[in-house]
């Protein structure tokens, strides 16, 4: 009878009891009915706090539901340090409460409430007057509980899933890495041992004092009697306070979660002005919201399914920073209202503004199309291709009329572009005939004063003044530099100006390097103000190389306002052409033909080019995304990671290269995937998230199966989850984490970050996994430093599983290496060196020397660049690798080169992102962001050749289905049960051997 009740609100499920167990069916074709079969079973395990509750409910027998919310739930402290506030704070809520199995106080009192509601017993929360002491305390903490693994599924059931599913046991999907926790008991100790000056130890401690006048408790109504729940003390009867002769009850405060929020933010920087890191995208949430649920990090590139199969990886040029919540208890609005956009962004790093009327691309506004009939006044065009540094092209459009005059005023979406007959994703940089000039002017202590701090400012202001006067559209950036002139020079070459202007005393520090300046004579030229008049051979060279290589020249600046008036003349006799765009080619070796059309292909006009200079890893990076920031704040715990590229503050001395801009752009096709957690989910909740995520692709998953593509493509199209289903073994709750003489838990949310870098242009693609320090494990023992060293036993659980899952991790590498701790090293002349010289002289100054409240033992001989780092008040251990991924990395080999398809790439790294690039959460959001995005910003509809679609679609779809139902495979440290042959084999039927229909 319970276990129909359990059933109940799942109409596609039919339930029924035997004595041999339960059984399940449902509607719909396998997987997905074996998967909403599973989904059901699962809430009839042990470990299956909701259905235990809702089992409960329905036999509305109040002392079992008592029971279960003391003996059942653990109780937590409501902080790391002390029991302040136990009377009114939640933490996570009844939701947390059923997910993790912790509550406090105040949480297992509304639980019992609710469950009484539920099942129409009246009842109420109050505070019951106590007299607790703090060595009583101890022991409503240290109360282990054998929560199994044992759903209810009858011998006939598994095999008939084993049937459907194409499947048939294993016992090789589920393994426990540690059995008996051994091996996380040994790193422990062994890094124990490694700690200096263990006396000087000052562990945190914990205050145990009762708040005796605020115990949370429930009165209820039981058969015309008033009686009362206390929820903490074993030896209190049903029934009863703690003190029923001297106590007494009182109303409570209400209930309330602390003002805890996480805060994410994504932040860049460029080759341009590396030392300025800019926001692209933030958001911020309440943690018991946010609790068991994802935010995914993404750059949409607004390409549906169609065209995602046929636009070539490097065409890709904006993208749409997104933080999205994601839940899958959540509907749509719910979270839509918690999602969050940024403006779209170029690789160059340029804010494309759509907010207000008119559209911005960096300091570039288009004008509005005055007539929507103009594009038919085109008689004829003018088209020049200027290729920069491969894949880097500028065109120069010039419409004109029947009568020679040049048209102003047109959209980009009255053009497409194509190069070899591909179709491109092209920008608009400018709609208007608008000069675009940038000043240079260096800063140099060896500069004279007229051309120094105001007296410069005043120069350049003067020269704008005089430029604007006659030029009122010009777009002026400015630029301080230092003596590295040939580095600023190449650099300004990779920009979209017209002219550049460079006041320099000529005092260089950069080497001449022929092959260098050779970039330069594809960007714009450039004027070369010799501020001193100097006729120095060193100086003249300088200048001379500058000015030479740029098709520029060289003018004596001595005289300020003559000056002026010789740059007037200059830029007067400049030919500016009314449209610029720009855009990514493909094929550095080719020979190009660029092909510009207008008026739905009406007018047509090419040019013909090749790329002359070939970037390599190490060439310096100009106008380019060169690193990218994830900034994770919860409560006084601030991260922060470089999600890809150029490290700002490890990698400071020395100057961020193309290689960086190469691994940003493969962030940019990638996803990030943050996990937040309480303790964690039990083993049955983990399980059915799993499922969840895969039943949310039921909609166009069954379409596909029934060959039904019409139906399929459009359901895909509403989006989906995003999902790492790696999630349930590496988020799964610290084991043993109660004792009969301790509690570890979480003081913290437990934050975890995915991360999926595809490797396009690259051999390998790579996957990683963090867990960031925010989760501030603390244990409660009689001894603080037995505390200490407990935590760091527990916590050394997530070290094995990251060894056991990950083909690299701290454990991994530093398993054979002698340790040192950073205290050690910071008075070695071994460490010292290594922190003062050398290309990784950064990490190891702020890893060894910078003080952050921890220990960190590292490899005595500094061989390999992981660490152990142990918080030196709580004991609470992480293993960070070098690019401080506090977790493990895989690496997919893979050879993917600039002609892969999205969807070549896609197809190798699917099982880590998910079945789309857009998360369910921000899609309505974000189909308004792609009208304004593409129909004003970018402008360029691009008609595609349609031949063949539907079977590219079908192959695609098809194989998105059979990456959904990719193997499981799972690692858990905790107790599993017996009765249905193990997990291993429940495992391997969510797997299953293949799709009806299909082939996978």
């Amino acid at each position: 009878m319970g276990l129909l009740g359990l059933a109940a609100g799942m109409p596609s499920v039919l339930w029924s009891c035997s004595a041999g167990g339960l059984k399940v069916k449902s509607d719909g074709i396998p997987p997905y009915s074996v998967w909403d079969e599973m989904l059901t079973a699962l809430q009839t395990s042990p470990d299956h706090l909701e259905g235990r509750m809702n089992l409960l409910i329905q036999d509305g027998n109040p002392e079992n539901m008592f029971r279960f919310v003391r003996d059942e739930i653990y109780l937590m402290p409501p902080s790391g340090n002390s029991l302040k506030g136990l009377g009114k704070t939640m933490r996570y809520g009844i939701r947390g409460v059923l997910r993790n199995g912790f509550a406090t106080p105040r949480e297992k009192a509304e639980l019992l409430n609710s469950m009484f509601a539920r099942a129409n017993i009246t009842s109420s929360v109050v505070y019951e007057r106590t007299d607790i002491q703090p060595d009583e305390v101890h022991s409503f903490f240290y109360r282990p509980v054998d929560r199994k693994f044992e759903p209810v599924i009858d011998k006939k059931t598994l095999n008939r899933w084993s049937i459907e599913m194409g499947a048939e046991e294993s016992a090789s999907e589920a393994t426990n890495p540690d059995p008996g926790l051994t091996e996380s008991r040994q790193l422990a100790e062994k890094l124990w041992e490694k700690l200096p000056n263990k006396d000087k130890i000052r562990p945190q401690s914990f205050d145990f004092r009762w708040d005796n006048y605020r115990t949370p408790a429930v009165k209820f109504e039981w058969e015309g009697v008033t009686k009362y729940a206390h929820l903490f003390d074993p030896e209190v009867s049903f029934g009863s306070l703690r003190n029923m002769s001297g106590g007494g009850i009182s109303t409570p405060e209400a209930a309330e979660y602390p003002n805890e929020k996480v805060s994410i933010s994504l932040s860049y920087c460029d080759g341009i002005s590396p030392e300025n890191e800019k926001v692209l995208v933030q958001g911020e949430w309440l943690v018991h919201e946010l609790a068991g649920n994802q935010v995914v990090l993404s750059f949409l590139h607004g390409l549906d399914l169609v065209r995602q199969i046929t636009t070539p990886v490097g065409h890709l040029r904006i993208f749409t920073p997104a933080l999205s919540f994601q839940s899958f208890e959540a509907d749509r609005p719910y979270m839509e209202a918690r999602s969050f956009l940024g403006d779209p962004f170029t690789l160059e790093g340029k804010i494309i503004d759509v907010s207000g009327e008119k559209a911005a691309i960096g300091n570039s506004t288009l004008l509005s199309k005055p007539d929507e009939y103009l594009q038919k006044e085109i008689h004829l065009m003018e088209v020049k291709a200027i290729p920069g540094s491969y894949p880097e092209v500028n065109l120069q459009v010039t419409p004109r009329n029947a009568f020679g005059e040049i048209i102003e005023g047109l959209s980009a979406a009255d053009f497409s572009v194509s190069d070899n007959e591909i179709p491109v994703q092209a920008i608009v940089e400018s709609n208007q005939r608008t000069p675009r000039l940038l000043i240079l002017y260096d800063t140099s202590l060896s500069m004279p004063a007229a051309y120094s701090g105001g007296n410069m400012t005043a120069f350049v202001e003067t020269l704008q003044n005089a430029i604007l006067d006659k030029f009122p559209e010009t777009r002026i950036t400015r630029w301080e530099t230092n003596s590295d002139l040939y580095t600023w020079l190449i650099k300004a070459s990779h920009t979209g100006n017209d002219l550049v202007i460079f006041a320099t005393d000529g005092d260089n520090s950069d080497a001449y390097d022929p092959a260098r300046m050779e970039e330069l004579k594809f960007g714009p030229p450039a004027l070369v103000l010799n501020v001193n008049n100097s006729t120095a051979r060193h100086h003249l060279a300088s200048f001379e190389n500058m000015a030479r290589a740029t098709n520029g020249i060289v003018i004596d600046a001595k005289d300020q306002l003559e000056t002026v008036v010789t740059i007037s003349g200059y830029f007067e006799k400049l030919e500016i052409a009314p449209y610029v765009f720009s855009y990514r080619a493909t094929g550095r070796e080719l020979n190009h033909r660029v092909s510009v059309t207008a008026d739905n292909q009406r007018v047509e006009a090419a040019d013909n080019y090749t790329f002359s200079l070939i970037p390599d890893d190490d060439t310096i990076a100009g106008e380019q995304i060169v690193g990218l920031y994830l900034n994770v704040k919860a409560g006084n715990m601030a991260v922060r990671r470089v999600l890809s590229g150029w490290d700002n503050i490890g990698s400071r001395n020395r100057n961020p290269t193309y290689a960086d801009f190469k691994d940003v752009q493969n962030m940019l096709m990638g996803n990030i995937l943050i996990s937040v957690e309480g303790e964690g989910p039990t083993l049955s909740e983990a399980l059915s998230d799993i499922l969840k995520y895969r039943l949310s692709t039921r909609k166009w998953g069954e379409a596909v199966i029934q060959n039904e593509l019409k139906e399929a493509v459009a359901a895909h199209q509403e989006g989906g989850f995003v999902y790492d289903e790696n999630l349930a073994s590496l988020m799964q709750p610290l084991q043993s984490a109660v004792t009969s003489e301790s509690l570890t838990f979480a003081a913290g949310p437990r934050i975890s970050v995915v991360k999926t870098w595809p490797g396009i242009d690259r051999d390998y693609s790579k996957y990683s996994f963090d867990y960031l320090p925010t989760a501030n494990y603390t244990t409660l023992a009689t001894n603080p430093l037995e505390a200490f060293k407990i935590t760091l036993e527990k916590t050394a659980q997530l070290a094995i599983l990251e060894y056991r899952i990950f083909d690299t991790s701290t454990l991994s590498v530093l398993a054979q290496k002698s340790m040192i701790s950073s205290r050690e090293a910071s008075t070695s002349e071994w460490f010292r060196q290594l922190y003062r010289e050398g290309p990784d002289a950064g990490f190891w100054y702020e890893k060894i020397y910078r003080q952050d409240g921890s220990f960190k033992l590292f490899d005595q001989s500094a061989s390999e660049r992981a660490f152990w780092k142990i918080d030196e008040r709580t004991g609470e251990l992480f293993g960070l690798l070098p690019d401080m991924t506090g977790g493990g990395t895989s690496h997919i080999q893979a050879q993917l080169d600039e002609l892969s398809r999205v969807m070549n790439m896609y197809s190798l790294i699917f099982g880590a992102l998910g079945v789309g690039s857009l998360p369910v959460g921000i899609v309505a959001t974000y189909g308004l962001t792609l009208v304004r995005l593409y129909a004003i910003a970018t402008e360029a509809i691009i008609i595609m050749d349609n031949t063949g679609m539907d079977e590219k679609i079908a192959a695609a779809l098809q194989q998105l289905a059979c990456n959904v139902k990719k193997e499981i495979n799972m690692a858990t440290l905790g107790p599993v049960g017996s009765v249905i042959s193990g997990l291993d084999n429940l495992i391997s039927l969510m797997g299953g051997g293949g799709i009806p229909g299909m082939q996978c």
